[in-house]
């Protein structure tokens, strides 16, 4: 007797669930074998790219040296990083970044460079200046905005004090002034509100470093809620 597609269908998964318990009947194996050739049809999978593609090896094993002791929130207690590089500065206040600048220099390189002894010397000494002319206005920008906030930038390195590339964010006064000072920047936002210190470090839980490094992006609106110049404004005017 013909067999229904639907009886078909139950039977092939069975059969994949347990190949040694079903038998395979002539239907059922021409069934199989014409869905293996529909497979095989319509020819190799296409590749994922590589981000998205599942692994096609096993689990790595688990790791046996130590790590950070996460807290509950999924920070490590000792919690954001103050260190911040140049480039980390420029787009935490919105402003453009070295690329850009590079990239639009481009022609004013060449055209300084032309006719010297050394044109490719000359151009990398007119791009040295540009990239001075604008790490000094993220630099200015920046300190002006976080002295709002009782906080400074220090190079990372002691020894490197001339442009460092690495940052080092700290606090003028105290963690906790700071965090007092941000509190209030956010509060003035609007979004938020927290009534005083105590409250706001609860919110994470923080400690008020945990809390200011946390919530650093927040100092870009200070002009907002008192006024003075933006972090833009400041960049530009720190241009000759």
């Amino acid at each position: 007797m013909k067999k229904s597609a639907r009886q078909l269908n139950r039977e092939i998964a069975q059969a994949l669930a347990n190949p040694k318990r079903v038998t395979f009947t002539p239907s059922l194996r021409r069934a199989t074998t014409a869905a293996a050739h529909a497979r095989i049809a319509r020819g190799p999978a296409k590749a994922s790219h590589p981000a998205y593609a599942p692994s096609l090896r096993s689990a790595p094993p688990a790791t046996t040296h130590a790590r950070k002791k996460k807290s509950s929130t999924g920070r490590s207690q000792s919690g954001p990083s103050d260190k911040i590089d140049i480039d980390q500065l420029a787009k935490l206040l919105d402003l453009p970044p070295w690329e850009n600048v590079d990239e639009r220099n481009q022609h004013y390189y060449w055209e300084l460079a032309r006719g010297s002894e050394d044109e490719d010397a000359a151009e990398r000494a007119a791009q040295d200046e540009v990239y001075g002319q604008w790490y000094d206005a993220v630099e200015r920008a920046a300190s002006k905005l976080l002295e709002e906030h009782d906080l400074e930038l220090q190079p990372a390195n002691s020894k490197d004090t001339s442009r460092p590339y690495q940052l080092k964010i700290v606090p003028s006064s105290s963690w906790n002034s700071s965090a007092n000072k941000l509190r209030e920047t956010i509060n003035g936002v609007g979004t938020f509100h927290f009534n005083d210190l105590k409250e706001f470090l609860s919110s994470g839980p923080y400690t008020a470093r945990q809390a200011v490094l946390s919530h650093l992006s927040w100092i870009n609106r200070h002009p907002d809620v008192y006024g003075g110049q933006s972090a833009r404004r400041l960049y530009d005017q720190g241009w000759p």
